[in-house]
Formats: structure tokens, C-alpha cells, sequence
């Protein structure tokens, strides 16, 4: 059964895949201010809850932090999805949690808002433009959640792959995320085109982050984001030509905290056990959504549990 991927505005969440930049045989990766294995909730920042971030890292010792969505402003020109901010805004509170030790991966894209490959047609122009949220936040990671129709439109996702490539080449210690659906058993093929394109474009793509959500089954939600990480392991290796050990390790795992939209629900104790499955299969990223909207009144019981990853 297709799984729903739904990443965007609070009301139409997402389900997706995140890849960071998996990189091919042969090729070395840049090193990374990331951990081999660490906790990065999403959160869908606005000027009214940047500061969760602090209080998040406070309460839990979560240091690093997924911020959704740019979105196409107008050509090539991003904003920030929740409340139109421009690329720029929350520096003061990025600079202050990499001082205390964490940073940020910025996320591009989600369900609903449009995606900046499309409306920024020039490889050079949409080169320039990561690069400037890359150089204005100081941060080496970025991520691209493609979702819906996106995922159909070969001439953003090439124009994207390139821009990355030439991005990569110009700075080597930017790093590359995709997220995307999954279903039970595995990436479904468009998914998995998008990934294909990257290597051939020369992305390093460090870590695919799988949207363990709204699988829309009525089967637990828990055993589907297994299943569907089992599954995606194989996929990976034989994508890359590695082993499904390294496949795990170039893996996130992003479930909705609670509720789904799909009204399956992702408890608490579904959390501890999905992270004690990460941790032994080696898995690099758990992730989910999001930080203000559905953890913060738990007292940040999600992501305390997951920063257990990081040992």
C-alpha cells in the first residue's frame, strides 16, 4: 500500500524519506559536524517558537535541530514556509545553539508549498541561491523533502541534482539530505528515481531519512517504520553498492510523534522502541515532526528519547 507522504503546513504533515547525501563507491565525503548517530527533530520555525529550539536542547541535550520548509518566494528567491520570513531570519537564534554545541540542517520543500527547483530555472541562479542560505546560516547540511508532484518532474529534479553537484564542487563540506515516502516495503520507484538522478549527477548524498508515517494501513506504526527501514536498507545497497550495514548508517527515520493524520498513533513507547532498533541496526538519524506543535507538550518526551541514539 502507498504511503501518504504529507510534510508541510501543521494542518497537511508530511510522510517522507530524508536522504542525506549517500555517497558512491569511490567518491570521499566531506567530514560532517554531525555525529554518527544523533537525534535532529523538525521544527516548522516561525519568529514565535525559533526559541523551542534552545529550550528543547535545555530540557533534553538534543543538539541538532531540522528547520522546515524554504519554499519558492518567487523565482529564485526563498522563504521560510510558516510565516514568510525571508532567508535570513533566526540567524541569531542559529548562531546561538551552534555556540552551545549544536547546528541545524535547513530543509527545502515539504507537501504543500512548492519547491525551488521548479520555480528558479537556471542550474547557476539555483546554485547561487543554496549556497546563499548555506553562507548565511554557517551551516554544511541541507535537506530536500520532494513529495507529490514534484517527485514526476524530471526537469526540477535534474536542474536540482546539478545545482548540488556544482554546489558540492565549489564547497565539499556541504552535505546533502533527501527526504522522501516510504511504504512498508521500501522506496516506491519515483522515490527512488530521485535518487538515481543524484548519483548520476555526481550528488553525495549523505543520509536518506525515510518518513516512517501515515502509512495509512490500519496496521501498527510501529512495525511498518521497521519493516520499511528493513526494506530500504537492501534498496540502498544495491543502489550504492554497499553493504546493508552501510546502507543503515546513511539512514534517518522520521515518524509523526503521536497522532498521524491517518489516525494511527506513534506512542511514546513505540518511540523507545524504534530508537532501540536504530541503535542496533546502526541507523544514522532519527527525526520526527515536529518539535512545537506535537512534543512540546509532552515536555519534549520525543526527542528525549531519541537523543539516546547518540549514546
Amino acid at each position: 500500500m502507498k504511503l501518504l507522504c504529507k510534510f508541510g503546513m501543521v494542518a497537511a504533515l508530511p510522510v517522507a524519506v530524508t536522504t542525506t547525501a549517500l555517497s558512491g563507491i569511490g567518491t570521499a565525503q566531506a567530514a560532517s559536524p554531525f555525529s554518527d548517530h544523533y537525534a535532529a527533530p523538525y521544527l516548522q520555525i516561525t519568529g514565535a517558537d525559533a526559541g523551542d529550539m534552545s529550550a528543547d536542547m535545555r530540557a533534553t541535550g538534543v543538539k541538532d535541530y531540522t528547520l522546515a520548509f524554504l519554499i519558492p518566494r518567487s523565482g529564485c528567491t526563498p522563504k521560510w514556509e510558516a510565516d514568510d520570513s525571508s532567508v535570513g531570519a533566526f540567524t541569531s537564534q542559529v548562531k546561538a545553539l551552534k555556540q552551545a554545541g549544536g547546528d541545524v540542517i535547513v530543509s527545502f520543500g515539504g507537501e504543500s508549498g512548492g519547491e525551488l527547483a521548479q520555480t528558479c530555472t537556471s542550474v547557476s541562479s539555483l546554485t547561487a541561491a543554496y549556497e546563499n542560505v548555506v553562507k548565511t546560516y554557517g551551516i554544511t547540511r541541507l535537506d530536500f523533502d520532494i513529495e507529490g508532484d514534484v517527485l514526476g518532474d524530471a526537469a526540477a529534479n535534474t536542474r536540482r541534482n546539478k545545482a548540488l553537484a556544482a554546489l558540492q564542487s565549489e564547497n565539499p563540506s556541504v552535505q546533502v539530505d533527501y527526504t522522501l515516502a516510504v511504504d512498508p516495503d521500501g522506496l516506491p520507484s519515483r522515490e527512488l528515481g530521485v535518487l538515481r538522478d543524484a548519483q548520476n549527477r555526481g550528488v553525495n548524498v549523505s543520509v536518506v531519512n525515510l518518513m516512517t508515517m501515515d502509512f495509512g494501513d490500519g496496521e501498527n506504526a510501529l512495525n511498518d517504520a521497521q519493516s520499511a527501514a528493513r526494506a530500504t536498507s537492501g534498496q540502498l545497497a544495491s543502489l550504492y553498492g554497499i553493504s546493508k550495514t552501510a546502507a543503515y548508517a546513511r539512514m534517518g527515520l522520521t515518524p509523526i510523534a503521536g497522532r498521524n493524520d491517518d489516525n494511527e498513533v506513534f506512542s511514546q513507547s513505540d518511540a523507545k522502541k524504534l530508537e532501540r532498533f536504530a541503535a542496533s541496526n546502526g541507523v544514522q538519524e532519527l527525526s520526527f515532526w515536529e518539535l512545537h506543535d506535537y512534543d512540546k507538550a509532552t515536555g519534549f518526551a520525543y526527542s528525549r528519547t531519541f537523543n539516546a541514539i547518540g549514546g
